[in-house]
């Protein structure tokens, strides 16, 4: 499910200030240390959420809504990703992270095949999942924030961009 919106980062377009920037050193390693120490930062805080809602559920539900609350949590956990991806060099809600129409229609995209692979008949018989209430979604959407929280606190983005930035 993270095809879609890791393939439309692609195509943003480039912010109003990129030329205001010198180049990347053609030496510089594209994946430095910050890099994929935040590459596995958000792995570990998606596995780790994962499988905590999974342990969570099992206490709680069946083992079939328990493993569907666990995918929901990680397909959700890539959507956030996204986000927080895209965040790397400024507010997470700036002008510019609105840009990116592809981005969005694939963010919505893969959420709506979540719900219908969660709510429609045909297709949970196809997934393996069950009907999951708006309490569980709840709970697999707060938890699949966490990795873009975890991120920007790390990186202490700013959330919105300040009126006299814009």
């Amino acid at each position: 499910m993270d095809g879609p919106p890791a393939m439309a980062l692609a195509v943003d377009p480039a912010r109003d200030d990129v030329m205001r920037h010198p180049p990347r050193d053609p030496a510089e390693r594209i994946l430095d240390a910050r890099r994929l120490l935040a590459i596995t930062r958000a792995g570990a805080v998606m596995a780790l959420g994962t499988v905590a809602v999974l342990a969570l559920a099992r206490e709680q539900v069946d083992s079939d809504t328990a493993l569907t609350v666990a995918f929901t949590t990680f397909v959700l956990f890539q959507l956030f990703n996204a986000l927080s991806a895209r965040a790397d060099n400024g507010p997470l809600l700036g002008r510019h992270q609105f840009r990116n129409r592809t981005l969005w229609l694939c963010l919505a995209g893969v959420l709506a095949v979540q719900v219908l692979a969660v709510h429609l008949p045909w297709a949970r018989t196809a997934f393996g999942t069950v009907p999951l209430d708006a309490g569980q979604w709840l709970v697999c959407l707060g938890t699949a924030s966490t990795v873009l929280l975890v991120e920007l606190s790390v990186r202490g983005v700013r959330w919105f961009v300040r009126p006299r930035e814009r």
